[in-house]
């Protein structure tokens, strides 16, 4: 989803190497930047709920001849002292529940498979259907609030109607990874059918996914995103540097899949030959529905209609987008690798976050938030990713990394993972004012 893929040409595949992670530095400014320091220790595990938190900052301040306020909460926090460890206050300021000890290099992907139990790789054909129907349902009573909902009630219907309209994106993703009905057929005239009003190429965006799967955070070669890389920015021109700045440093960067949408899903010369044919039939249907329904929408609901009814659930569902490919594989204690460094296990189970939505989006959107076993296994059906997810954790739950969205975890996610860096993981724009 990198605006710098859009913005810059990333395919030169820089070669980068990471260090070892470094101890902070005293002088280092307090704040969000801490949350890219890492803190070596000794291997054990300390869980704490958010009660006992309290009390012990209670305890810390009273010493310190004060008392601070601080939210109680029952829910548990977990960290994992050795390599990445954070302070349990770092967790929540993440937007974080838990955070997972990094995963060992070499544990073969069977042996994390074979946690799963073995249902949840079978398809159900019913089931496929009541999902679709229930996002038709969704996406149409939608439609109906937008038609029924006075002026000052719209951006509650459009933030409706763009989590139901991600649901169409969400099966169509099922059937681009053969994980939504037995029929590969079936799975591709719904795929088409349902991504065409989001004007998405299904087929277009099926191929260029495959590669974000094989490759998921390695640097440069991840498809959904990247971190900047340092010599991307220097090679940038003034105005495009101050564009990618601007994108991935500023709230613009939840809807920056526009522009991923924009690089990867029109341009013919980047598939080759033998696809070609079912991408180009994929951008003909989207082109069939635009052509058809958006002059429908204008001659009988006028441009406000179709800015109304069209436009702004499209960039409802184009935030939801950016945003759970940013949530799924992005904090500052979650590195990007190069080739040469790159585990797939380590990437898929440690480089993947599961997090927790209000139940209306998780229902809307088809639990795409429960996503570790989804990148483990693209074969595991929606309907099952939660058995899965519970299969993972009982024999790998220490690696895992858990998270709920908030406005901590949105802001996080704008501050401080920019720019590559190997002793980080990441550093924020702010620290390259004097280069730049």
């Amino acid at each position: 989803m990198t605006a710098t893929t859009m913005l810059a040409n990333s395919s030169r595949g820089h070669s980068h190497s990471r260090a070892a992670v470094a101890p902070p530095s005293c002088s280092q400014p307090r704040g969000l930047r801490s949350l890219a320091r890492f803190r070596p220790r000794a291997a054990t595990t300390t869980t704490t709920t958010m009660r006992q938190l309290a009390q012990q900052h209670q305890r810390r301040a009273r010493s310190a001849g004060g008392v601070r306020a601080i939210s109680i909460s029952e829910e548990t926090l977990t960290t994992y002292e050795g390599g990445y460890e954070y302070s349990e206050q770092e967790v929540r300021e993440m937007g974080f529940t838990k955070v997972g000890k990094p995963v060992p290099l070499g544990i073969p992907m069977n042996e994390v498979l074979d946690a799963i139990p073995k249902v949840c790789f079978e398809k159900d054909n019913v089931h496929a259907y009541k999902s679709l129907a229930l996002t038709l349902a969704a996406c149409a009573a939608s439609e109906v609030l937008i038609a029924l909902s006075p002026l000052w009630f719209l951006p509650v219907a459009w933030a409706i109607a763009g989590t139901a309209f991600t649901g169409f994106f969400v099966l169509g993703h099922d059937c681009g990874h053969r994980s939504f009905h037995t029929s590969k057929n079936v799975e591709d005239v719904v795929g088409n059918v349902l991504m065409s009003p989001l004007i998405y190429p299904y087929e277009a965006w099926r191929i260029k996914h495959a590669q974000h799967h094989a490759k998921t955070n390695m640097l440069v070669e991840d498809t959904a995103w990247h971190p900047v890389v340092v010599e991307e920015m220097d090679e940038m021109s003034p105005f495009v540097r101050t564009a990618t700045k601007v994108i991935l440093g500023t709230p613009i960067k939840f809807f920056a899949s526009i522009l991923h949408w924009l690089k990867w899903h029109f341009d013919l010369s980047l598939y080759k030959k033998s696809e070609k044919p079912k991408v180009l039939t994929s951008i003909l249907c989207c082109a069939a529905f635009a052509g058809v329904a958006f002059p429908l929408l204008v001659k009988y609901t006028g441009w406000f209609g179709f800015v109304k009814h069209w436009l702004m659930p499209w960039l409802g569902f184009h935030f939801w987008l950016s945003v759970f490919t940013l949530v799924h594989h992005t904090s500052p204690h979650i590195p990007f690798k190069s080739k040469e460094e790159w585990d797939p296990v380590q990437a898929q189970l440690g480089g993947t976050v599961h997090c927790k939505y209000p139940k209306w989006i998780e229902v809307l959107c088809f639990d795409i938030n429960v996503h570790v076993p989804h990148h483990l296994s693209t074969r595991i059906p929606h309907y099952r990713l939660r058995m899965a997810y519970e299969g993972i954790k009982a024999k790998f739950g220490e690696y895992c990394n858990e998270a709920g969205f908030s406005f901590k975890l949105l802001r996080m996610l704008v501050k401080e993972p920019h720019v590559y860096k190997k002793e980080t993981n990441y550093a924020p724009f702010k620290d390259f004012k004097g280069r730049y």
